[in-house]
């Protein structure tokens, strides 16, 4: 049942600590799961979270949206003291319980506890990506305007620099839209003309973006072609039964830092180089409209935008394994572009050819939190089977998954990982 707040038992050698507070009172002991959930699909978090309630008390508290819940997660080290937190306030979307048969008259003292799932999100990222923008910006690069709008939302935005877009645009109107809409990359599969305003006509990197409001409400825009040049945040290793003792010491001391995670699990591993390239065509044919003239053609071909503007991350093989059968040639005259400018459409195809090499993977142990949830930067991947080493080296941070269960008075976690590039082979 909950509990005034402060009321929660401490559990010594605990591995992770959470908190969670809806309208001043403590659930924590009624709390039985939470998963925390991050993509570069979605805008922001989205967390799940499991109770076991008596109905009872999910009614006479009206636990039904009204409110914030706070949620604090708090990882312990191995020496008990503890490490990073997430703070995070949650807005409730959903929730699902069942009404079970009780005496007419409920005893007090007696609980008959059911399970309360409750759907919910970050709540402030949800309040700046949701917020309607509309301007007009004249003689602007992009960095400049969305500066502008970070300000009239009242956030801060994170924007790489390095492969920034920094043409001056002569006009660019922005419709009544939210501003996730208009600062999110663009993606093809779309029907909403709107998506990815900015992106869509004039391209935020020369390559692929990845754009995402984290717990803190901090909006990430992040160059992920770039990511991919760049030192990993955390390499991941998929450990072997013929490993030596010594090695396999020397990865579980390493992975104490947050830096390095390791996993016996089976890795799920899909390509899709054919299915890409057949549905977007390997010569690609831009019909635009250029202030000067009538109409003016931007041609592309499909293997150098992979290479250049998308997620390619080679050291020896750079074959897409592309069947000849597919290569055609195709005409697009949906979008306008800037101009005569390429990094519009080097944006939005390399964006589509982003995931054509996928892996998913668990983890498990004492997992620290914070890099998980940085969707958008670089991972490592290094598989101890010989067999597997054509697959290792860098990939982008595509989404996570965080399962908590409580498991007697601890927490027991796992964690699944997506990973993205456009090449199988390395």
């Amino acid at each position: 049942m909950p509990e005034k707040t402060g009321k929660s038992v401490y559990t010594a050698n605990k591995l992770y600590e959470l908190k969670v507070n809806i309208k001043g009172l403590d659930y924590t002991n009624d709390t039985i799961g939470v998963v925390f959930t991050s993509s570069l699909s979605t805008a922001y978090q989205i967390v799940e979270m499991t109770f076991l309630l008596d109905p009872n008390d999910i009614i006479i508290e009206d636990i039904f949206g009204g409110e914030p819940i706070k949620l604090q997660i708090t990882l312990y080290r191995e020496s008990n003291f503890p490490g990073p937190s997430v703070d995070i306030e949650l807005l409730y979307l959903s929730s699902e319980f069942d009404l079970i048969e009780k005496d007419q008259m409920s005893q007090d003292k007696i609980k008959d506890r059911t399970y309360f799932t409750i759907t919910t999100l970050a709540r402030k990222a949800y309040q700046t990506m949701s917020t309607l923008v509309n301007d007009v910006y004249i003689g602007q690069t992009l960095p400049q305007i969305i500066s502008s709008l970070a300000s009239t939302v009242g956030t801060s935005i994170a924007y790489d620099t390095n492969g920034q877009n920094t043409e001056v645009i002569d006009q660019v109107c922005i419709p009544p839209v939210t501003l996730y809409k208009a600062i999110k990359e663009n993606d093809r599969s779309s029907n909403d003309i709107f998506d990815g305003y900015l992106d869509q006509r004039f391209g935020l990197f020369n390559g692929v973006a990845g754009v995402f409001c984290q717990f803190d409400n901090k909006v990430y825009i992040k160059n992920l072609t770039k990511k991919l040049q760049m030192d990993q945040a955390f390499t991941v290793y998929q450990l072997s039964s013929g490993v030596s003792s010594k090695q396999t010491e020397k990865i579980y001391d390493a992975s104490l830092d947050g830096n390095v995670f390791y996993t016996y699990d089976m890795i799920t591993s899909t390509y899709s180089g054919n299915a890409k390239f057949g549905d977007l065509a390997s010569t690609t044919n831009h019909i635009v409209r250029p202030s000067k003239t009538i109409t003016a053609t931007i041609s592309q071909d499909l293997n150098i935008v992979a290479q250049n503007s998308s997620l390619l991350y080679s050291q020896k093989n750079k074959n897409l394994f592309i069947d000849p059968v597919v290569n055609r040639t195709k005409y697009y005259n949906e979008d306008t572009g800037y101009d005569e400018s390429e990094i519009p459409f080097n944006s939005m195809m390399g964006r589509s050819l982003a995931n054509m090499s996928l892996i998913s993977l668990n983890l498990e142990r004492n997992l620290p939190v914070l890099n998980l949830i940085d969707v958008g930067e670089c991972v490592k991947f290094k598989p101890f089977t010989i067999e597997y080493v054509d697959f290792e080296g860098k990939y982008i941070l595509w989404g996570s998954q965080i399962n908590f269960q409580k498991d007697g008075p601890n927490w027991a976690t796992t964690c699944a990982i997506t990973l993205y590039r456009t090449n199988k082979k390395n």
